[in-house]
Formats: structure tokens, C-alpha cells, sequence
């Protein structure tokens, strides 16, 4: 996933005529626009609802003029997950979710709700190769956001789908996972279709995130390799992740 461009516009709220004092106030509007890969995508949730400045709703946040009929949300909530998928009409309706335990209800209005520091899946329906673009318009906000972390071991790892909330790309070793100290081997996954996941694992005696690429060993016939690892880990704006954490639980604070 590629952020393009980050459009701001600010709205004033309108002085009546009759009023014997000048009284404003402001809120500012986002759209962020983000280019996706891959048929089924994290995304994050880098905004609030409009004036009301709750968690925004993801029926709201995820513009549709150039969307396609089928396409879908789906987000996890209450210990299920709820599905929307766009119709004709560019409306988001609830629709089931089927899984080996039966079928659950449709997205509902409760369930859209969801808050930054959060991510959800995107699935393009008639995805076939190449890119394309979402639009999350939204409103902006200065006030910190959390992840929460599930706690795991080396055997059974826990996974939480997270991600930065911020409109700029979140480079994890230059600002640090705040209130949570990475557990040895945990790993940042950015799931990519039919292709290899994008992973960063943590060491602590790097102190920070990298990522392990398989590099030719020279003079060897035949060709055998090697892992190497590179310290980086920078997550693009718009780009949710799974957190793969080996260890203890704990919150991130964005």
C-alpha cells in the first residue's frame, strides 16, 4: 500500500447575522488517499467522525464515488466480525458473514464505529492485478490514540489488527512503540495477497524493528543462502498490520 497525497480543507461554522458578537469555530477535514495492491488490505483509521469527533464510522470514512458494486468492509467487533458490502446505489448495506460456524449478522450501525489506532479489512471485489485507490475522509485530531496489544507466546503467538493512526508514514524505530516494550521476536505483518507477507521482526539486542531478506552466499555451487537482517520499519500512512506479539500484552499509545 502507497499514500499518494494528503488533502486538507478547514470549515468554519457560519455567524449568524443577528449576533452583536463574533463567535467561530473550526474543524478540519481530511482525505486521504491511499493506493492498494492487493485484493483483501488493512487499512487504518487515521480520522474521526465530522463534528461530532467520535470514532468515525467506517460507512463514513471510506468514500465510494469510485468504488465498485461488491466491494466490502469488514470489521471486528464484539467477538465477531460484521461485513458491509457497497450496492448500486454506492450505499454501504449489512451483509452476513459466512464461516465455518454458521453465518453471522450483517455490519450494523453500532458495529461501524470504530476508533483510530484500529484497522480494518478492504476487500476489492473485482481486483484482478495491478493498483487502486481508497479515499478516508474524515476529521482530524490532534488527541493520542490507542492499540491494543493481545498477549501470546513463542507457541501460540497472538495476533491484533492495528495501526498507526497518523496521516504520515509511522517509522517505528525513530518514535518508538510508545507504553509497550516489543517482546523478542514479535513481528509486524502486512498481509499481500498471493504474495509474501511484508515482516518486520523485533530484536531486542538491536533495540528495534528490522526486517530479514535471503541473500546469496558467494562461491557456493549450488547457490546456497543466508538470512540477513536490516534494521527498519517504516508502516505507510493508511496501511493497517497485524501485530504477531510472542510475549506479554500491553497498549501502544500512537
Amino acid at each position: 500500500m502507497k499514500v499518494k497525497t494528503l488533502a486538507c480543507l478547514c470549515a468554519l461554522a457560519a455567524i449568524p447575522a443577528f449576533a452583536t458578537e463574533a463567535v467561530t469555530s473550526a474543524n478540519t477535514f481530511g482525505v486521504l488517499k491511499v493506493t492498494c495492491e492487493a485484493k483483501k488490505v488493512i487499512i487504518a483509521t487515521p480520522w474521526v467522525e465530522c463534528l461530532t469527533a467520535g470514532n468515525v464510522k467506517v460507512t463514513d470514512l471510506v468514500m465510494t464515488a469510485n468504488l465498485t458494486e461488491g466491494d466490502a468492509i469488514i470489521v471486528y467487533a464484539s467477538n465477531a466480525f460484521k461485513r458491509w458490502e457497497l450496492n448500486s446505489s454506492k450505499q454501504w448495506v449489512g451483509t452476513p458473514v459466512s464461516d465455518a460456524t454458521g453465518t453471522a449478522a450483517g455490519g450494523d450501525a453500532a458495529s461501524a464505529a470504530i476508533a483510530r489506532g484500529l484497522a480494518f479489512w478492504f476487500i476489492k471485489s473485482d481486483y484482478t492485478s495491478g493498483t487502486y485507490d481508497l479515499y478516508l475522509y474524515g476529521q482530524d485530531t490532534t488527541a493520542a490514540a490507542t492499540s491494543t496489544i493481545a498477549g501470546g507466546d513463542s507457541t501460540t503467538p497472538a495476533y491484533s489488527l492495528v495501526a498507526s493512526p497518523k496521516t504520515t508514514d509511522a517509522n517505528l524505530n525513530a518514535t518508538g512503540v510508545v507504553g509497550f516494550t516489543p517482546n523478542a521476536a514479535d513481528e509486524i505483518r502486512i498481509p499481500r495477497d498471493n504474495l509474501p507477507d511484508v515482516v518486520y521482526t523485533y530484536k531486542a539486542t538491536q533495540t528495534g524493528w528490522g526486517a530479514s531478506t535471503k541473500v546469496a552466499i558467494e562461491g557456493t555451487d549450488p547457490v546456497r543462502y543466508k538470512k540477513t537482517w536490516t534494521k527498519g520499519c517504516t508502516i505507510p500512512a493508511g496501511t493497517g498490520f497485524w501485530y504477531v506479539s510472542k510475549g506479554g500484552s500491553g497498549t501502544i499509545t500512537w
